[in-house]
């Protein structure tokens, strides 16, 4: 009789232990559904932000064509902030999302008040550096890049292309004012060129690294080779400008699109990653 009733202790422990675990790892997926939801519409905010710098250094430089693009940009981004500002309290915790908002303000002050070009582009960088950080501290708080291992897997490579977009965001910027003249300086030369080396050595790299992925090949493949594409297109396009020099031999809001359209070819494939994360039991993990 005591065997029998130690023998039913036993199982209701196991089954309580195996209950109360099946709890834990749903409400781990919960709390990571939830993070990735914000680290999708932070994504969003980059992505207008990084747009919005493009746009506001070409103006600067004189392409006045791009204003009206500008303002529909710059309403988007105060759209998005409003989005953001629903998770204010969780993002709180993130010493990188601090300054975020009072940059987007510095940015309308400093453009109010006449500020240079140079002025207004740094601030952009700023506030992109920081997007990204608040976006990386969430993944890694919440395991969205490991995914319970000890090193990134292919899926939670995500984030490294989200950071090369930012490389490739500074590019568009620096290209379009190079090619609106007013920034055509030595200077703008020097630093498109050190963004055209870093885009050739880093971001290709990992577009490769997914197509061997035997999990992720046949979903990645065409995005993989628009995004290869677009950056052939986006290089040929950087190396057109400067070797031109002083007379830029491509018009601005054309070198803005072709900018545009590599880092929207990147972007899809991080949200193609994200929406994996997304699918039932790929984040049932401890």
């Amino acid at each position: 009789m005591v065997w029998t009733l130690f023998a039913v202790a036993v199982v209701l422990a196991v089954l309580l232990e195996r209950i109360g675990s099946r709890r834990r790892t749903l409400q781990k997926r919960h709390v990571r559904l939830k993070a990735l939801d914000q680290i999708r519409l932070l994504r969003l905010l980059l992505e207008q932000v990084q747009r919005h710098r493009g746009l506001c250094f070409g103006v600067m430089a004189g392409e006045h064509s791009l204003e009206s693009q500008r303002w529909q940009v710059e309403a988007q981004v105060a759209q998005s902030l409003e989005a953001v500002a629903v998770h204010q309290a969780s993002l709180f915790w993130y010493t990188a999302w601090h300054p975020v908002l009072p940059v987007w303000q510095q940015i309308a002050e400093q453009r109010a008040q006449n500020a240079s070009a140079e002025a207004v582009l740094l601030l952009h960088h700023r506030m992109a550096e920081q997007l990204i950080s608040t976006i990386e501290a969430l993944a890694v708080r919440h395991d969205l890049v490991c995914l319970g291992t000890l090193a990134p897997q292919p899926q939670g490579m995500w984030l490294e292309l989200l950071k090369n977009t930012e490389l490739l965001g500074r590019a568009r910027a620096v290209g379009t004012g190079i090619a609106a003249r007013r920034q055509n300086s030595a200077l703008q030369h020097q630093e498109l060129q050190r963004l055209r080396e870093q885009i050739n050595t880093q971001c290709y790299q990992p577009l490769a690294r997914l197509c061997t992925e035997p999990l992720l090949r046949l979903s990645v493949d065409k995005p993989v080779r628009a995004a290869e594409d677009s950056l052939d297109s986006l290089l040929q396009a950087v190396d057109q400008l400067l070797e031109t020099g002083d007379r830029p031999g491509l018009a601005s809001n054309r070198y803005f699109s072709i900018a545009t359209q590599a880092i929207s070819a990147t972007l899809a494939i991080v949200d193609l990653l994200l929406e994996r994360l997304q699918a039932p039991g790929a984040l049932a993990y401890k």
